[in-house]
């Protein structure tokens, strides 16, 4: 029933009555059996004021009959006030209802004041929540890296830009998730809102993803923060490069337990014979390739970067291990951070591209980088990347430096008919963050697709040694009996570059200690396929039943390989709520961690 505004006054007196304890006069039924024969108490009681509170003194009421003071009194009394409803049901439904409501606050409060995050105005919380549909669950993140930029084209003055992995059982939505950052500068605060967005496939099943998060703060900011209702934590940031070896960068995803060196040794060449700068990133590697490598690093052919096995230093909840729950590990985030170092206002690259060190690309229209992606985004201003297909190729095997040849290679490779999903070279102007082969924030439909040129992809080191005396031939693009991948000018031009490398005594020291055991590829390969490739193209698998990893990958260890690794300060941030941040400094290369990824 109803409850009418006429109601309202004798809803009021009765609660009044009710909370100040003034009693509510009750009239039992005339035909109430007086069992004892106290009739003249049985009249008084009827006179009684009573109110629904008073039974609990009723045994002691010396009021009432002495029938009525045993355990049976309650029964009675709980009668009695029933009654008094009898013409007045809504007054029940509204008692009832005030009943419910006030056990719900009492449950809700001991819920409140278990949360362990104080200074949170849990009221807008629960309000927001509401509204937006939005279920907080406490998780932790890891900031890979973050850049601030005084002045950039695509991400405008005093920019922020984060590359951060977090969990997605954050929130439902995790793009929607509102990240304070706060900037200071001396005396001076800024308090900015950063925008979050993901880069993964869609429908990924891994629990972590990474995430690309940008936002504005004051002029050269000394100290840059999180905060997340009143608790704050400091995060490490630098500026982009202010310059490079070259305008055409070539990321090449993290490296982890490295040793096929004559595929590097390949990539690295005609990486510079075309005009381009080679940026590695390296999480273990062997110790003889990493040294070798290390002569090119000073000769400024290439770059080695840290790529650090992300780790929770301390934590008060439970989580997920982020290496296990990553896509390929984070792979995404390595080429986004490799995309933020040489974005700047100055142009600092013009172009970059993200391969893995045996995705090898020659140009067919031009004789540099440079040119030949200058004459595709020339012919399509709007678009910001470029796409290139990718084509399975085998090569003999080199055991010793010293018969190291690019003519003999290329004379004996095998151009084969599988293909795999491509890269992409992209324009950094108009490119903020990207996934593994291209962005998930950008259409689809401004990426360039090339079909003339294709990447080539080392997919084997044939077991047979490199045959020194095989006669000279070009190899053909597949399908073609004319086009050739490449010209006889530019392999004389490869194997002069390496010679003059080889000749140098620091290089040819390091060089000749690497030898092709090929143990790790071997384990890492069946490892991917059991992880990965069988259950996605065999069993027709999706991203939404499995996450492409192989950190579970077993990695014996051996005393005739030792490995080089990347190591750091792990830092972790208070707890915070939703999430908590934790992060690694002064990143170092290791010895004694062994060959892992």
């Amino acid at each position: 029933m109803a409850i009418v505004s006429s109601d309202l006054p004798i809803i009021i007196s009765f609660i009044w009555k009710i909370l100040y304890s003034e009693g509510v006069s009750l009239h039992p039924p005339a035909s109430e059996p007086d069992n004892e024969g106290n009739g003249d108490e049985l009249k008084r009681y009827k006179h009684v004021q009573y109110s629904p509170f008073s039974s609990c003194y009723s045994k002691m009421s010396p009021v009432l009959p002495s029938n009525h003071r045993n355990h049976k009194n309650i029964c009675y009394s709980f009668q009695l006030f029933l009654w008094s409803f009898r013409n007045r049901t809504h007054l029940l439904i509204f008692s009832i209802v005030a009943v419910i409501l006030l056990f719900c606050t009492v449950y809700l409060y001991t819920k409140v004041i278990d949360i362990p995050f104080r200074n949170m105005n849990f009221t807008e919380y629960i309000i927001d929540a509401i509204s937006d549909r939005i279920r907080f669950n406490h998780t932790h993140a890891y900031i890979t890296s973050a850049y601030y930029f005084k002045n950039s084209k695509s991400l405008g003055k005093n920019a922020v830009a984060m590359v951060v992995v977090m969990s997605q059982k954050t929130l439902l939505n995790l793009e929607k998730y509102e990240m304070t950052l706060i900037g200071t500068n001396g005396n001076n605060s800024l308090k900015s809102q950063a925008s979050i967005k993901i880069e993964t496939a869609e429908g990924m099943s891994c629990e972590y993803v990474m995430v690309f998060v940008q936002a504005q703060t004051l002029s050269n900011p000394q100290k840059l923060e999180i905060e997340s209702l009143g608790t704050r934590v400091q995060i490490p940031f630098r500026e982009p490069r202010e310059s490079a070896h070259s305008p055409v960068i070539i990321c090449i995803s993290p490296q982890f337990v490295a040793e096929k060196w004559q595929v590097f040794l390949m990539n690295i060449h005609i990486v510079r014979r075309y005009g381009g700068h080679m940026h590695i990133y390296i999480t273990s590697m062997v110790r003889e390739l990493f040294e070798s490598l290390k002569v090119y690093e000073s000769m400024g052919i290439v770059t080695l970067d840290y790529w650090i096995r992300m780790k929770f230093k301390e934590t008060k909840t439970p989580y997920a291990d982020p290496m296990r729950n990553v896509e390929w590990r984070n792979q995404a985030g390595a080429q986004t951070d490799c995309l933020l170092q040489y974005k700047e206002f100055q142009e600092v690259a013009d172009f970059i591209a993200f391969f893995d060190i045996d995705d090898i690309l020659i140009p067919r229209l031009s004789h540099n980088y440079h040119q030949e992606f200058s004459n595709h985004f020339n012919a399509y201003p709007d678009y910001h990347s470029i796409f290139y297909n990718k084509r399975d190729i085998a090569v003999e095997r080199v055991s010793n430096v010293k018969d190291f040849s690019f003519r003999q290679m290329f004379s004996t490779m095998e151009i084969r008919e599988e293909e795999g999903y491509g890269k992409s070279i992209v324009n950094p102007l108009k490119y903020n963050s990207t996934w593994i082969h291209h962005s998930f924030q950008l259409p689809r439909d401004k990426m360039l697709k090339i079909y003339n040129t294709e990447i080539i992809h080392v997919k084997d080191i044939l077991e047979n040694e490199l045959n020194q005396s095989a006669p000279f031939r070009l190899p053909k693009m597949f399908g073609s009996d004319t086009d050739t991948l490449i010209g006889e000018m530019d392999l004389r031009s490869l194997d002069i570059d390496f010679q003059r490398v080889f000749g140098k005594n620091k290089y040819r020291e390091a060089a000749t200690k690497m030898e092709d055991k090929n143990f790790y590829g071997p384990i890492v390969f069946d490892c991917y396929n059991e992880s990965f490739y069988h259950p996605y193209f065999v069993e027709k698998k999706n991203f939404k039943e499995l996450c492409p990893n192989a950190d579970n990958c077993k990695l014996p260890q051996r005393d005739d390989i030792k490995c080089i690794h990347s190591d750091a300060e792990y830092v972790s941030g208070p707890e915070m709520y939703p999430i908590t941040f934790h992060c690694a400094i002064g990143s170092f290369w290791s010895e004694n961690i062994g060959c892992y990824q």
